[in-house]
C-alpha cells in the first residue's frame, strides 16, 4: 500500500485556488493586523509560540485579523459567529487548511483529514459503533481498564502522568474499537506519535514542504515515523484478518465487512486516524484535567466526595452509560472547563476555496482562514476572567445552552463534528471518578507543548497517594 506520507492530495476533493500573496492584497480596513512588512519575523513568532501569537493579535486587533506568514494572506476569524459561519453554515466554502495537510503525511485519508466527496460517505460508514447503544458496552470495557492500569498505581509513590494516561487510552481504544490489546505497539506508537505530531505543527508553514524529501534529518525523521505508524496500523488490520474476526460489531470488523466499498488504504488511514484522535486527544484532556485540580483543591474535594456517592464504584462493578451521565456534574464541569482553556484540538485552519462574506468581511477565494478553540474559549464576553480554571461556570443553570453557536466548540462542530464524542466524555468521566475515589495526586502544574494537540510538555510526573 502507498504510505500517506508520500500519497497525493486526492484527485477528487476540491481545487485548492492560489493563495493571495502580499504583493496582491489591498488592504480591507475591517481586517486590522500587523504591518505587512514584518511578515518574516512574525512567521518566526507564530512557529515559536503560536497559540500565544494568534491570541495576542486578537487581544490587539480584535475578532476579526489580517496577518502574513510565508508572504500569503492569513485570516483569524475569532468571534463565535464567525466560528459558527467558517464550521457550520459555510463549511462547504472551505477545505481543510495548511496544518491538516501536515497531518495528511501522517493519517493519510482518514476522517480528521479528508475532503468531500469522501467525507460524508466514511463518517455515516463509522457511525453505527459511535451510537448510544453501544456505549454501556464500551464503559464496562473502559471500568475494566482503568481499574487494572491505576491498581498498579497502589506499590507507586510517583507516576509519569501523561506516558500512564497514554497507554490507558490506547488500550481502551484498541480494545473497544479494533479488539485487540495494544501493549506490543504502546512504546512504538508513543515514540513514532511525538515525532509526528511534533513536525506536524512545526512544519505546517506554506513552503516548508519542499524539504519533505531532503537529507535533512529533522524532515527525514518526519517521515520514518509516518511510516512506522501506517506499518502499524497495516499489522493491527491484518492481524485482525488473520484471526477470521472479520464479521465482528466493533469499528475495524465493521469496515472489513465493508472492503467492497472501502479500499484497505482508507481502512489503514481510519485506523491510523483513531489512534490519534482516539487516544492521543483523550490521554492529554486527563493529564491538563488531573493538572488543574492539583491548582485547585476545591474542586479536588468535590469530584472526590461525587466519586464517593457512585453506587457502581460501592457495588465494583462497571456502570451503565446514563448513570455515568447523570451522576457526574463535577466531572463533566471539570472536563468541559479543562477543554476549554486546553482544547485538545485548539486550532483549525481552512482555505477559502471561493469568495465568500463572513460578518459583512470578504474573504478570497485561496486565503487562508484561521479559527481557534484556543482563541475563541478564552473570550470574556462569554467566558469571565477566562485565564482561571472555574468549573463553576459549568454549574450554573443553562450556561452552556446560554452560549452562542461557535463560543464553545472543543469537539468541532458542523459535519466535522468529532465522532467519538459521548465515547470520550464517557471515557474521561470514568477515568476521573475512578482516580479521585482511590488517588490523591500531585505535582507541577506542567508548561504546555502545543504541536498537532494541545500537550503538556514532559511526563508531567505526579505523586501518588493512596486514599482508598
Amino acid at each position: 500500500m502507498a504510505k500517506p506520507f508520500t500519497s497525493p492530495r486526492p484527485a477528487e476533493y476540491a481545487q485548492i485556488p492560489k493563495p493571495i500573496f502580499k504583493k496582491d492584497w489591498f488592504t480591507d480596513s475591517l481586517l486590522p493586523g500587523p504591518n505587512p512588512k514584518l511578515s518574516d519575523l512574525q512567521s518566526i513568532t507564530f512557529l515559536a509560540n503560536t497559540p500565544k501569537y494568534i491570541l495576542k493579535l486578537q487581544r490587539k486587533y480584535g475578532d476579526h485579523v489580517s496577518f502574513f506568514l510565508s508572504n500569503r494572506l492569513f485570516i483569524g476569524l475569532f468571534s463565535p459567529a464567525a466560528v459558527h459561519e467558517v464550521t457550520v453554515a459555510q463549511q462547504h466554502s472551505f477545505v481543510k487548511g495548511v496544518g491538516f495537510a501536515r497531518m495528511r503525511k501522517v493519517l493519510g485519508e482518514g476522517l480528521l483529514t479528508n475532503e468531500e466527496p469522501v467525507h460524508l460517505n466514511h463518517r455515516r460508514m463509522m457511525q453505527p459503533p459511535f451510537h448510544h447503544g453501544n456505549l454501556d458496552g464500551y464503559v464496562s470495557l473502559m471500568f475494566d481498564l482503568v481499574e487494572k492500569y491505576t491498581e498498579e498505581w497502589r506499590s507507586k509513590d510517583e507516576i509519569e502522568l501523561a506516558p500512564e494516561m497514554m497507554a490507558l487510552t490506547l488500550e481502551i481504544v484498541s480494545r473497544c474499537l479494533f479488539g485487540l490489546d495494544s501493549h506490543q505497539y504502546t512504546k512504538a506508537i508513543a515514540h513514532n506519535m511525538e515525532i509526528a505530531i511534533d513536525r506536524i505543527e512545526r512544519t505546517m508553514l506554506p513552503g516548508l514542504e519542499k524539504f519533505d524529501h531532503s537529507p535533512i534529518s529533522y524532515f527525514k525523521k518526519f517521515e520514518v515515523a509516518s511510516d512506522n505508524l501506517a506499518d502499524i496500523a497495516e499489522e493491527i488490520i491484518n492481524k485482525r484478518i488473520e484471526s477470521n474476526l472479520t464479521t465482528s460489531d466493533d469499528l475495524l470488523g465493521i469496515m472489513l465487512q465493508m472492503q467492497d466499498q472501502v479500499s484497505t488504504e482508507h481502512i489503514r488511514d481510519e485506523v491510523l486516524t483513531l489512534i490519534l484522535s482516539g487516544h492521543e486527544t483523550t490521554a492529554n484532556v486527563m493529564s491538563w484535567a488531573f493538572s488543574y485540580l492539583n491548582k485547585n483543591q476545591k474542586f479536588r474535594e468535590l469530584l472526590r466526595q461525587e466519586a464517593l456517592k457512585q453506587s457502581w464504584l460501592d457495588e465494583k462493578r462497571a456502570p451503565t452509560y446514563k448513570e455515568l451521565e447523570d451522576g457526574s456534574p463535577i466531572a463533566t464541569a471539570i472536563l468541559n472547563e479543562t477543554m476549554r482553556l486546553a482544547p485538545p484540538v485548539w486550532i483549525a485552519p481552512r482555505i477559502a476555496t471561493k469568495d465568500v462574506v463572513i460578518e459583512g468581511i470578504k474573504i478570497p477565494a485561496g486565503a487562508h482562514v484561521l479559527v481557534s478553540q484556543y482563541v475563541t474559549h478564552r473570550n470574556p464576553r462569554y467566558f469571565p476572567e477566562p485565564k482561571i480554571f472555574d468549573p463553576n461556570r459549568w454549574l450554573a443553570p443553562n450556561f452552556e445552552n446560554s452560549l452562542p453557536k461557535g463560543a464553545y466548540f472543543a469537539f468541532g462542530a458542523g459535519s466535522r463534528k468529532c465522532l467519538g464524542e459521548y465515547f470520550a466524555l464517557a471515557e474521561a468521566r470514568l477515568i476521573l471518578l475512578m482516580v479521585a475515589r482511590s488517588f490523591e495526586l500531585s505535582g507541577k502544574f506542567p508548561k504546555p507543548q502545543p504541536r498537532a494537540t494541545y500537550r503538556p510538555k514532559g511526563k508531567v510526573k505526579n505523586r501518588v497517594k493512596v486514599i482508598n
